[in-house]
């Protein structure tokens, strides 16, 4: 079905920083990766924008919370394109006048009426309370109730039909509002009421029952009523013909898989580096918190000297750098709900799968991650916070709603943070065998520690002579005559693991891996 079909989602799912033409043209790409030129893409790109009334905003912004955009109408048409441009046999659309005014409604309808006529496009909408300007529209009309067809025929026939059935239109109603009030049982249920005494609330179920029964037979004669015409079987037999002539003059375009993947990546890449560019809330914010903070840790903690008294105020910079990169990944959890939104839609739609865009996103991620760690540190945090964001990533993928991604994502920072082995230098046996070593903060506070610390030798107060020496930590530099403590003796006394920096940093770069991996596992599975 995705070779002929595509579907337009009730919400809008749209990035906000990018302009009408670029929405479309990437969707074009993505849609045809090979099939055609750079000239028919841009060609079909601008029809459609013709065709909707949108080439007088071509050039606009969707519009983000911080940066004004096109109206709401103007969006919905925006959505719509989407699924235009790719030229469909099938557009199948949910409810694509909601939230619009009935001028605006009627406008989209239009539109969306005349490209259809011009590349012989079969729609499929759902509709409610249409005004009778806009359900003349349609060609043919189909009212469903509790799963059953009640009418399906022209839409210019269903007053006549109705009314055939003993229940014409009163004067001054809309057609479409008086056959879906037919049809409606929402309203007519069976409910006792606490303000009224038992005899009377008998009597209001009664009424009340009387009132369903009524209904429902009322449903039944309607049911009964259109099998018995001629309309079902001559109608689908009509509708599955030209599905079979429409889907016999497109065949689909056959492409390399392999060839696909990298051309999606690309294409996706390249969207998500404007994305990133010109989402001044999502980015550009956090490389000035990065900025600041680093700013603000060098001037709290600056001229540490080498003195045992403030080993641990050496320990506590490294431990509140790893927290804070960790904590801060948070902060790409509002930008991938967006991003997971219109990657939902798109794959829904057949566009591409889901390996094309964690690659595009782990490519598109890293230089502006490396951008941000560059401005914090210049040692190692790179790693730390790639890490945090596949964390931060892969919870946001698990549970797509923002405050319960952000509550998650913040208690297992917590968690990681309390069996890292700063706070508790020896941690129980039953947390230290797994959850101590699959956390990434383990070993990224364990690189930095060991960066610092490695080959330093810190004075310890008093004197070997006098007997005087008192250490912070245990020291092996005493029994060879220093009053002093070196930073592998600092290293042993905080129980560190036995493995060197390149293993630790290999074993870090698989935490980040296996995140990216079980991101990807669970993006394929979501629909």
């Amino acid at each position: 079905m995705h070779s002929i079909s595509s579907y337009v989602e009730q919400e809008d799912a749209l990035l906000g920083v990018l302009t009408v033409r670029e929405t479309l043209t990437f969707t074009a790409k993505l849609a045809f990766p090979t099939g055609l030129s750079a000239k028919e893409i841009h060609d079909r790109v601008e029809d459609t924008m013709e065709g909707l009334g949108l080439s007088h905003v071509a050039q606009n912004m969707i519009g983000t919370p911080i940066q004004r955009g096109i109206s709401g109408g103007q969006k919905r048409r925006v959505t719509i394109g989407n699924s235009l441009v790719t030229l469909p046999k099938i557009l199948l659309l949910d409810e694509p006048t909601s939230g619009l005014d009935s001028n605006t409604a009627y406008e989209v309808l239009l539109k969306i009426r005349s490209l259809a006529k011009s590349h012989n496009i079969a729609v499929i909408c759902t509709i409610h309370s249409p005004n009778w300007e806009t359900f003349s529209l349609f060609e043919k009309a189909l009212l469903l109730a509790r799963g059953r067809t009640m009418y399906l025929g022209p839409t210019q026939e269903v007053d006549s039909y109705f009314a055939a059935l003993g229940h014409p239109c009163p004067t001054h109603t809309n057609p479409a509002d008086h056959a879906l009030r037919l049809i409606s049982t929402d309203f007519y249920q069976t409910a006792s009421s606490p303000t009224v005494d038992r005899a009377a609330n008998d009597e209001l179920q009664a009424a009340e029952a009387g009132e369903v029964a009524v209904q429902r037979g009322q449903l039944d004669d309607f049911a009964e009523a259109y099998k018995a015409s001629r309309a079902e079987n001559a109608s689908d037999n009509h509708l599955s013909d030209g599905l079979l002539i429409n889907h016999a003059a497109k065949p689909k375009l056959q492409t390399n898989p392999f060839t696909s993947l990298v051309l999606h990546t690309m294409i996706l890449t390249h969207r998500n580096l404007v994305n990133y560019r010109r989402n001044l809330l999502a980015y550009g914010i956090r490389v000035g918190m990065y900025l600041g903070m680093g700013a603000m840790m060098a001037a709290v903690f600056q001229k540490l000297p080498n003195i045992d008294s403030r080993i641990n105020d050496r320990l506590s910079v490294h431990f509140y750098g790893v927290a804070f990169l960790a904590f801060m990944s948070v902060a790409g959890i509002p930008s991938f709900l967006e991003e997971r939104s219109v990657l939902m839609r798109e794959r829904r739609n057949g566009l591409y799968k889901a390996a094309p865009y964690v690659l595009a996103n782990s490519a598109a991620t890293v230089p502006f991650l490396f951008l941000c760690a560059a401005l914090f540190s210049v040692v190692a945090y790179w790693a730390i916070v790639y890490a945090a964001e596949c964390q931060a990533l892969l919870i946001a993928a698990l549970i797509p709603l923002f405050v319960a991604a952000l509550a998650i994502c913040a208690f297992a920072n917590g968690f990681f943070m309390s069996v890292q082995g700063y706070f508790l230098r020896t941690i129980p046996t039953f947390w230290r065998v797994w959850a101590h070593q699959i956390d990434y903060e383990t070993w990224a506070f364990q690189l930095l520690v060991r960066n610092d610390l490695s080959g330093l030798v810190f004075p310890c107060a008093g004197e070997i002579a006098a007997r005087t020496c008192q250490c912070s930590f245990p020291s092996s530099l005493i029994a060879e005559g220093q009053c002093a403590v070196s930073g592998e003796d600092v290293i042993r006394s905080l129980n560190f693991s036995s493995v060197s920096a390149v293993q630790a940093s290999f074993i870090l770069v698989s935490i980040i891996v296996v995140y990216r991996l079980a991101f990807w596992a669970i993006l394929a599975r979501s629909r």
